[in-house]
């Protein structure tokens, strides 16, 4: 018994000095350490470039110091960080310990004539961050774009936003201010509305051959299990590809019926639901799609992306690229590159797939329908003129309101970005989120597109 026990204790002991040594780096820098809130820790702090090099944030004589562009500081707020660590997504909080380049022995106390910081390379644009910032105005939401082929976001962006060289004193109580440390991107779920549709129709693609010729009689208003669903226009007889064009809630509440619960669901994991995603070591929050108490009403409306359904701006991104992609996603990511030891560089983004949502077939269907309902419904001027689009609007009711959704992604093969926007309370994606959408589209055009 006294053998067992020394050998426990002797195996304990190393497994602990051996996580000592491999997360020592991360424990330190947790948001949650008390001693780092106090002593910030980034007076010597690597430099953080946008993918130009633009500087994002630096350490000058001691200090913190931002971009000298005031829009692109509070556009990159969500993404860099401030001095504290109340955005706990972003890149000064995540990589808190590498941009101050903690030392083993020392910890955070490295004496100041040994301290270095790592430098840190972003894939964003500041120049897309700022079209978005400028897009959103007022409003309260969130843009992402990125690269459907890489990986690489471009552009993700959390109203409301602020001044990270002047936080303002006001932004605990103030409502303007509600929710400003968090990046909704990736910290936020909402409910979907009608780019929920995508999802139901990827399901029905892959679960009926002749789904595409699917009929149904749309009266603006029908009565199923006791309630009813109503549309936006009476949208008569209509297939899949005109009924997600006129955005036919009928129709996808019968298409949902029709799949019933466990095909829905099913299907709406493979989309991401009902889990996280995890980005650069940051968390998400979790796609929700429950049905376990769904009644027929409820059903009907979960189809359309209402009901309990809820989503993060990031995974429909991922859904828009999966579609572009043939059927599977790439991994997003944001951190370009990083100062390693010695000065060495090391690349920490890479291309990486995720787990297949459809089949190419599926997604070839997909990216035909969402072609035709931005040519017919939106118009490919409107949605933008320099690009060659495919999406889907969405219009969330949500209490007393509605949020406005667009997503989609550009078939260019110079501009390959999958994107979604959501507008807290701008009524309709049509009215509000494609024109924010096309703002950072058309930079991206004049950026990008030979």
């Amino acid at each position: 018994m006294v053998l067992i026990m020394t050998l426990a204790f002797f195996a304990g002991l190393i497994y602990h000095a051996v996580n000592l040594m491999v997360h020592s780096a991360e424990w330190a820098s947790m948001p949650t350490n008390a001693h780092l809130s106090e002593r910030a820790g980034l007076e010597f702090a690597g430099t953080i470039y946008d993918r130009d090099g633009v500087v994002l944030a630096e350490s000058v004589d001691k200090k913190r110091v931002y971009n000298s562009d005031e829009s692109i500081r509070k556009a990159c707020v969500h993404l860099v960080g401030d001095d504290s660590t109340n955005i706990s997504t972003a890149v000064q909080t995540l990589y808190r310990s590498e941009l101050t380049d903690f030392n083993f022995i020392y910890g955070l106390g490295l004496p100041d004539s040994m301290k270095q910081g790592r430098d840190i390379t972003l894939t964003v644009d500041s120049e897309l961050q700022k079209a978005a910032l400028h897009a959103l105005g007022d409003y309260k939401g969130a843009m992402v774009f990125y690269n459907y082929k890489t990986g690489e976001i471009l552009c993700m962006v959390s109203t409301p936003a602020y001044d990270p060289a002047n936080v303002p004193e006001d932004i605990e109580t103030n409502s303007a201010y509600e929710g400003a440390y968090l990046n909704r991107v990736l910290s936020s779920a909402y409910t979907p509305g009608s780019t929920f549709k995508l999802v139901t129709s990827a399901a029905a693609l892959s679960e009926y051959p002749d789904a595409e010729n699917f009929t149904y009689h749309c009266e603006g208003a029908e009565e199923i299990g006791g309630k009813e669903v109503v549309c936006y226009r009476v949208s008569g007889d209509v297939d899949l590809k005109n009924a997600l064009a006129d955005s036919c809630n009928i129709y996808f509440g019968h298409l949902s019926l029709m799949l019933g619960k466990e095909k829905m669901t099913e299907y709406a994991e493979k989309a991401g639901f009902n889990g996280y995603r995890m980005v650069d070591g940051a968390q998400t929050a979790k796609s929700v799609f429950n049905v376990t108490n769904a009644g027929e009403n409820d059903m009907a409306w979960a189809g359309v992306g209402q009901y309990t359904v809820l989503e993060t701006p990031l995974n429909m991104a991922m859904i828009s690229a999966a579609i572009a992609n043939g059927g599977t996603p790439v991994k997003p990511y944001f951190i370009r590159k990083m100062g390693g030891a010695f000065g060495t560089s090391v690349t920490e983004g890479k291309t990486e797939l995720d787990s297949r949502m459809m089949s190419q077939a599926v997604a070839d269907k997909l990216t035909e329908l969402m072609d035709y309902t931005v040519t017919t419904s939106y118009g490919k001027d409107y949605v933008c003129s320099s690009l060659d689009v495919c999406g889907k609007t969405g219009t969330a009711e949500v209490g007393d309101g509605a949020h406005a959704w667009f997503t989609g992604f550009c078939r260019d093969e110079d501009c390959p970005l999958a994107f979604a926007v959501i507008v807290e309370y701008g009524d309709t994606g049509y009215g509000v989120a494609i024109p924010a959408a096309t703002a950072v589209l058309e930079k991206a055009a004049e950026r990008y597109k030979h």
